[in-house]
């Protein structure tokens, strides 16, 4: 729409231009075709426009070059044959193989792995039941020494008891005989105990030593499941598959040769920008959204639409000339073959207003600071009912333009007649 504009712009432009440049030189002096005349009969050939009403857009013109939102580069460490590799500028889906190497190796090395894990496994639930079977052990041993010092103690306690009866009464051989008894009811019980103690003690180091064996079963379980991850991982990155929808951009990768390690492979998404910048006196009328219409040199019929997705914040300055870097999608590009690295050509609309006034952006000159456009009306002769043509300045507000016209906000209404400039 913006091209076909321009396109018939130019062509006018060519008709008249030495008529566009001398208005327009004169308006820039302050000076229109009829400047400094009120209220002046036409008597000479003069050229008109009738004010109407459309849009306008004010554009910020640019060019860059056909980029990719996202760019990685790859490699693949693993030595082996190069069983398959696309090719630099083939077109690839999510998910599709962009290189394989044969695994042999890593796949000897993946069993390997699975082998140790599955052994570390057994180990462990053996350590486990080796624990459980300890605390087991150690509970039993608490209860027995439990019951064995009870039964000692109250043998200690009968037995004295025994004597404290046979002293009462007097019988030297009842007390003798409860002496002994006693005395060996003592050494029993310190018996029991360190029994007891000795027991409990052995428990102790069973459970500590199944302790020891599940905490080490436990750790070589987890060296071993890193293990397996690992060669898994390793045997799964021997096949380069696409994270997106894109296009080989380079490749060290020939089908048949020997990986070494070295040869690395880079990608582009075919989710398409164009990179481009904006000079510093027109980086503020350029915002985040804004709508740009496109052309590409390798197709100058067809223009694409677009939108500013991202201004970089930072100035790039080269030669003295300070710019900003843009970043603008493309859309609406079904059935058309985008390039890497085409050349493009941008309209950023900064600003359009749709049905205002307008007049050609020649038309309009300054004096003492306001805007003036010469309008031409009919005026009843004095002496005889005819009418003849005159040309009024008036006075307008003007409103934003674009290459060829410019808003007209006050001053004018539609239909009106202008004054464009003279034909000398």
């Amino acid at each position: 729409m913006f091209r076909q504009k321009k396109k018939i712009i130019f062509l006018i432009v060519a008709v008249i231009i030495i008529i566009v440049i001398s208005a327009i030189s004169i308006s820039c002096l302050g000076a229109g075709p009829f400047a400094g005349q009120e209220d002046t009969a036409v008597n000479q050939g003069i050229e008109t426009f009738e004010v109407q009403r459309g849009d306008i857009f004010q554009l910020v013109s640019t060019t860059g070059t056909i980029g990719s939102e996202i760019i990685n580069t790859y490699t693949i460490s693993f030595s082996g044959e190069i069983l398959l590799a696309l090719e630099k500028g083939t077109y690839f889906k999510n998910g599709d193989i962009l290189v394989e190497i044969d695994n042999s190796d890593g796949l000897v090395q993946f069993e390997k792995a699975e082998n140790n894990l599955k052994i570390s496994e057994s180990s462990l639930r053996t350590a486990r039941i080796n624990h459980q079977k300890a605390m087991d052990a150690k509970h039993i041993a608490i209860q027995i020494a439990d019951l064995n010092t009870q039964i000692s103690k109250e043998s200690t306690e009968s037995a004295l008891r025994s004597l404290e009866d046979a002293n009462e009464a007097g019988v030297d051989s009842a007390i003798s005989q409860a002496q002994s008894s006693y005395d060996k009811a003592v050494l029993n019980e310190s018996a029991t105990y360190w029994n007891n103690l000795s027991s409990l003690q052995s428990a102790d180091a069973q459970m500590e030593s199944a302790m020891e064996n599940l905490n080490q079963a436990e750790i070589q379980m987890k060296l071993a499941r890193m293990d397996y991850e690992e060669t898994q991982k390793n045997l799964d990155d021997y096949t380069l598959k696409a994270p997106y929808d894109g296009i080989i951009i380079s490749s060290d990768f020939k089908s048949g040769n020997q990986n070494s390690g070295g040869s690395i492979i880079s990608i582009i998404s075919d989710d398409f920008l164009i990179n481009t910048t904006i000079g510093e006196t027109d980086i503020s009328k350029v915002t985040e959204g804004d709508e740009a219409y496109i052309t590409l040199d390798a197709y100058p019929d067809i223009e694409f639409s677009g939108e500013v997705e991202k201004i970089i914040p930072v100035a790039v300055e080269e030669g003295n000339i300070i710019s900003f870097e843009i970043k603008i999608r493309l859309s609406n590009i079904e059935g058309t073959e985008i390039y890497y690295g085409l050349s493009a050509n941008a309209d950023i609309v900064a600003e359009k207003v749709e049905n205002v006034l307008y007049v050609p952006i020649q038309s309009v000159y300054q004096e003492n600071g306001k805007s003036y456009v010469d309008t031409l009306i009919q005026e009843q002769q004095a002496d005889s009912e005819e009418t003849m043509q005159a040309v009024k300045k008036t006075e307008v507000t003007t409103g934003i333009n674009d290459y060829s016209s410019i808003e007209i906000i006050s001053g004018l209404k539609e239909g009106d007649i202008i004054v464009t400039s003279k034909i000398q």
